[in-house]
């Protein structure tokens, strides 16, 4: 960062922003247009000062449609000369998208010729650097057709067992009972669809592998895999281990895998521009009480420690001994007893426990010495902790909360999700306007803590469920009344903690489903 860096802390409090001499040109093809993969990312780097360069919205998968492959090759090649570096979204470029690397029909010749064609931007574009991220097919525990198959939706949870039971054979780990149980899952699940799902799994493989390969060739600068939706023992976790055991040692500094999907982007953005500007920003990890960095979180297979230190490499930094030096003091919010319930339990109450407390006051200690501060919020997964939040946004009268105070807040999704959000816009802090900083993190606030902790459950509660619709394929008529109740709970429910801030931002449900809502600035 510069002399932001030989400065600290003291001169981004004094003057509020550290400018760099010139915006750097990133092109940034995303997973898809959700708000998390587009719209954030971007925002949060255009507020920094760089000039992130993405495609037409019409070539990226939407819930609607798949992305266009060669649209997007197209665009890559047009926009590359200039550009400091090009963070591509690989599932975009061979599949058109994450949704479609589940359910595609694709011929591996087909993968092929497209994985190629990207290996062969670096030769076309020698001065480009190349980031490339990927995702390990995933394994759900629970049905999710249409975002997968279609039979999932009457075997998804017999085929993450079948999954789970087949990792740990292959561990050496299975008891007797479980070889029991995986004879009769199999003896269930219909040989036609066990197929198919091998050999959906392969193809990814077949494309990973290929990708890895070209990493190591001098085709990639860097190559970022995500587990989305994993387990401890899962498909996932075996196809992870398989693609390790696959890449080269050598070359372990330019290729990382970890649980997570949709922070990628976000975190190869921030390694483009860490590069690009020769730094290397130096982050400090620190925990709630409790299981803390040995936490595994819900829908992932390693600990909290592990995903820590794998998230700060992949963004280009380095994972401090100490706060002595560091750039950014990131506090991980993890659940004391290592169990990462839904945000819409009734234990995502509005009191901090004495570890929450200490916490808290930790927060509190680092900004008062003038600390670049970040938290990610882990406790729950889906949403934000309600009693971290309040304690963050109730301050004294006067004086402006906690909360606001902070380089960067995330508590959405799953623990990676909220690692590398809070991660990488903490990692832009001195380069952001307290306006921007302040409005980046109102975002996160409405979003990942009111929306999907509180205000998601009553629109279900109150009008998805009782009339029945399909949550994840409403109409244009039925996604217009959700968004006008999402408005009215967003306003209501918000006042006590955020005041007024509500209502300067509007609402929308871009895939038509309450999973996710597009938070954006009123004009």
């Amino acid at each position: 960062m510069g002399w932001c860096k030989r400065f600290g802390a003291f001169v981004v409090l004094l003057m509020g922003v550290c400018a760099p001499a010139a915006a750097e040109k990133i092109l940034f093809i995303p997973l898809d247009n959700r708000p998390v993969s587009l719209a954030y990312t971007v925002d949060s780097f255009r507020k920094a000062g760089v000039q992130v360069v993405t495609p037409p919205e019409k070539f990226l998968a939407s819930d609607r449609q798949n992305g266009d492959p060669d649209k997007l090759a197209q665009w890559l090649d047009q926009e590359a000369r200039g550009a400091a570096g090009a963070v591509v979204s690989t599932d975009s470029l061979i599949y058109g998208g994450l949704v479609p690397s589940r359910t595609h029909e694709l011929d591996p010749a087909v993968l092929a010729q497209r994985a190629n064609a990207l290996l062969a931007f670096k030769k076309r574009h020698p001065g480009v650097p190349l980031y490339g991220f990927a995702t390990v097919m995933r394994s759900p525990k629970w049905s999710s057709a249409p975002a997968e198959p279609a039979y999932y939706a009457q075997y998804g949870p017999q085929i993450f067992r079948w999954g789970q039971l087949r990792d740990r054979k292959r561990l050496g780990i299975l008891t007797r009972k479980e070889k029991n149980e995986l004879n009769q899952v199999e003896q269930a699940l219909p040989l036609d669809i066990r197929r198919d799902v091998l050999e959906r799994r392969g193809k990814n493989l077949f494309v990973l592998k290929g990708l890895t390969r070209g990493l190591e060739a001098g085709k990639m600068d860097y190559f970022l895999i995500g587990r989305d939706d994993s387990a401890p023992y899962s498909e996932a976790h075996k196809d992870a281990a398989d693609l390790e055991n696959f890449a080269d040692p050598a070359f372990r500094y330019k290729f990382r895998s970890f649980s997570g999907a949709d922070e990628l982007g976000m975190v190869l953005l921030n390694r483009a521009l860490n590069k690009a500007r020769g730094e290397t920003p130096l982050v400090y990890g620190w925990y709630n009480g409790g299981t803390g960095a040995a936490t595994v979180a819900s829908y992932e297979d390693s600990p909290m420690g592990t995903s820590y230190r794998q998230h700060v490499l992949a963004a280009g930094g380095y994972p401090a001994r100490t706060d002595k030096r560091a750039d950014l003091v990131l506090g991980l919010y993890t659940p004391g007893d290592g169990v990462t319930l839904g945000a819409d339990s009734a234990a995502n109450g509005p009191d901090l426990d004495e570890q929450g407390q200490q916490f808290l006051a930790t927060a509190q200690k680092y900004v008062r010495q003038g600390r670049n501060v970040g938290i990610a919020d882990v406790a729950f997964g889906n949403g934000g902790s309600t009693a971290l939040v309040k304690g963050l946004l109730t301050g004294e009268p006067g004086q402006e909360p906690l909360g606001y105070r902070l380089g960067s807040y995330a508590g959405w999704n799953t623990a990676s999700n909220s690692l590398g959000y809070a991660l990488g816009q903490g990692m832009l802090r001195p380069y952001l306007s307290d306006r921007d900083r302040q409005d980046l993190l109102t975002v996160r606030y409405l979003d990942d803590w009111l929306y999907q902790s509180k205000v998601r459950q009553q629109v279900r509660q109150e009008l998805i469920w009782p009339r029945q619709w399909t949550d994840g394929k409403l109409t244009d008529a039925q996604t217009a009344q959700a968004e006008t109740l999402v408005t009215e709970k967003m306003l209501k429910e918000g006042v006590p903690l955020l005041g007024k801030r509500p209502e300067q931002y509007r609402y929308s449900l871009p895939w038509h489903r309450t999973f996710e809502v597009a938070v954006k600035r009123a004009e």
